[in-house]
């Protein structure tokens, strides 16, 4: 009986879903007239005209949710007409119109609707099967509504076999997740109230009346007070309190403005007679929802439970052939419906096995497609990929011949500007040294010069024929340094010794008295390096600093870097000191700092050829601001 009911409730007052899920403020008032003439007249075949006008119509004006209303105008037409082959073929079409247009709503709206017309027509097997999938769907998508919504259809569908804790449970996630989420458009107090007559049926009274004053502190209409009002009559029958129950059903009669159903007054009408042990009017509700469920076109089969009641009845009242009788009935309803079932489960289960061949079936088609497809896509990247390889080759050729082009025009350009500067430079830095060599030498040859003074003038000769050959040797090392693609020749090399050699060939040629420090960190270091190299580029940065320590010290040391391989020398003087500004620029030919001083400003340049040469760097240490400190670097070998 309780099954019966429920399904009476569900499908037989059931609106469309337009009506209870959507507000239509804001629409254009003939898209809202079409709106309002097809909610009304749902069954009418009419509407399949109706909704392709409407669809138009919101589709000139822009509104993509009308005609997703539109759409599924025809799904609930095919659902209240029970057209089942129509509703399937339809409703791919609402999804995918709803899925391009961000239409959530009516993507499940229009498959809630299968999932309702199986039920109503008692085909849970597939009902639960497409709930599952729908559910799947949702949590897939994320969309809290149609999750709350599974829930729900999940506790009407174990309600309607019988699982009432299953349904139950049901129930309560779909009451938890809808106020966890604040879902409001669900109707709390209804969802309630199907949780406190799952609860009845399963004589838990206590938690059933629980549910109900919860449900009554959710109203959001008033109306909805009714069917919990109506579920404390039936929980006051059952727990012996048929006084309070008749006082408060007499108040629902006269309250109710015709939203409660005829069949469920009468349901609570006969749990009053039953408890109050009224059991000849007991007998005259039972007839009379007999009756209210064979006018709605039900087989007995349908409301076969209510004949086990009236067999009770009958035996109360000590009229044992009657009740006889209705229990005989109730069990050759009771098989026919176990028959029945059974038929129709095993019908439900070659539906899922036929549903789940063509599911493999067109997946098996869909997997030969992709391969067609994807074998075609691969031909035309292969075929693409050829034509941009073909492409980036070109460009990378024609990118690096005009590279090669730009870079040998800087060069040329820069060799014009250097030629240019080399001749000027060398031609002042020769000048000078060749006039006081030929000055000096006349004074030196002239009769009257004595000793000391002609002495004196060859030292000066001396000197200066000594900046002249450096200046040579300068130029000659950058022109075979730079020209050379030969790598330098490399031996086993002592660099205590090749240091000593370094600071003896400064001293040798210093004018002045100079105090060099040697600060090893090792007593023998053997490297295979180039000697003449190293000591070229060392001596060079011994000179410069020679040339500016007001005092004559200068430090040369050297460390270990060993976890990069490599050693780092120090030069180190008290002088001046160099800008950081310029640390960069000091290592580019014919530069210095002042321009009043001797040399072509060759000597760094030549360090850091040298540097590069045997695979290691020099540069400034701007860090250092007592003068100068140079660190040369050079890889072990």
């Amino acid at each position: 009986m309780k099954k019966a009911l429920l399904l009476l409730m569900l499908f037989t007052r059931i609106p469309s879903g337009h009506a209870q899920t959507e507000t239509y403020k804001n629409v254009d008032s003939t898209l809202y007239a079409y709106y309002r003439w097809c909610n009304n007249n749902i069954r009418d075949s009419v509407v399949l005209l109706k909704a392709d006008t409407l669809f138009r119509l919101a589709g000139e004006k822009n509104d993509i949710r009308m005609q997703a209303v539109a759409l599924s105008f025809k799904a609930d037409h095919y659902y209240f007409n029970n057209e089942l082959d129509s509703l399937k073929a339809w409703i791919p079409r609402v999804q995918a119109f709803a899925r391009a247009n961000k239409q959530p709503t009516y993507y499940f709206f229009t498959w809630s609707r299968l999932i309702l017309y199986y039920t109503k027509h008692g085909q849970y097997t597939l009902a639960q099967y497409e709930l599952e999938r729908y559910m799947a769907q949702a949590e897939q998508d994320d969309y809290k509504p149609a999750i709350a919504e599974a829930y729900k259809q999940l506790g009407h569908i174990y309600r309607t076999r019988g699982l009432k804790e299953t349904a139950a449970d049901y129930y309560r996630k779909a009451i938890g997740f809808i106020e966890e989420n604040n879902l409001n458009k669900f109707s709390l107090p209804i969802l309630y109230s199907e949780l406190a007559t799952v609860l009845i049926d399963t004589e838990r009274y206590e938690e059933a009346a629980e549910e109900i004053e919860k449900g009554k502190a959710r109203l959001t209409l008033p109306e909805y007070i009714w069917p919990l009002k109506l579920k404390q009559v039936i929980l006051y029958s059952r727990t012996g309190r048929s006084a309070e129950a008749r006082t408060l059903f007499d108040q629902i009669r006269q309250g109710h403005d015709g939203y409660l159903t005829t069949a469920s007054l009468t349901e609570a009408q006969l749990a009053i007679d039953l408890a109050e042990h009224e059991f000849g009017r007991a007998l005259t509700t039972l007839d009379k929802l007999i009756g209210l469920f064979k006018e709605t076109g039900h087989s007995e089969t349908y409301f076969y439970e209510l004949f086990q009641t009236r067999a009770e009845t009958y035996a109360e009242t000590g009229n044992y052939e009657a009740a006889y009788k209705s229990q005989k009935h109730y069990l050759d309803l009771y098989r026919k419906k176990v028959g029945d079932d059974n038929e129709r489960n095993l019908g439900e289960f070659a539906t899922l096995l036929d549903v789940s061949r063509l599911d493999v079936e067109k997946a098996e088609l869909q997997r030969q497609t992709q391969e067609v497809r994807l074998h075609r896509t691969q031909l035309g990247i292969a075929a693409l990929s050829v034509i941009l390889l073909l492409t980036v080759l070109f460009l990378v050729f024609t990118a690096r011949m005009n590279r090669r082009l730009a870079h040998a025009k800087r060069a040329a350009e820069a060799s014009n500007r250097m030629k240019g500067v080399f001749i000027r430079n060398i031609t002042h830095e020769i000048n000078t040294p060749l006039n006081s060599i030929v000055g000096f030498a006349e004074l030196a040859a002239a009769p009257d010069a004595d000793d000391e003074k002609r002495q004196s003038y060859i030292e000066i000769i001396r000197e200066n024929s000594g900046y002249l050959q450096k200046l040579v040797d300068d130029v000659l090392y950058i022109a075979g340094l730079e020209s050379s693609d030969t790598p330098p020749a490399l031996g086993p090399v002592d660099i205590n010794v090749c240091c000593m050699q370094c600071i003896q060939t400064v001293r040798d040629y210093s004018l002045r008295k100079l105090d060099i420090r040697f600060e090893p960190e090792c007593a023998q270091l053997p490297v295979n390096t180039s000697c003449l190299l190293l000591s070229k580029a060392l001596t060079e940065l011994l000179r410069n600093a020679a040339r500016f320590a007001p005092d004559g010290r200068i430090t040369l040391a050297y460390t270990l870097i060993s976890y990069k391989k490599r050693i780092a020398f120090t030069v180190t003087d008290r002088g001046p000191g160099i800008p950081t500004a310029e640390a960069g620029r000091i290592f580019d030919r014919f530069v210095k700092l002042d321009p009043f001083s001797q040399g072509m400003g060759l000597g760094f340049a030549v360090c850091r050829l040298i540097a590069g040469a045997l695979g290691g760097g020099v540069e400034l240490d701007t860090s250092y601001t007592e003068g100068a400190r140079f660190t040369l670097t050079i890889p072990i070998v």
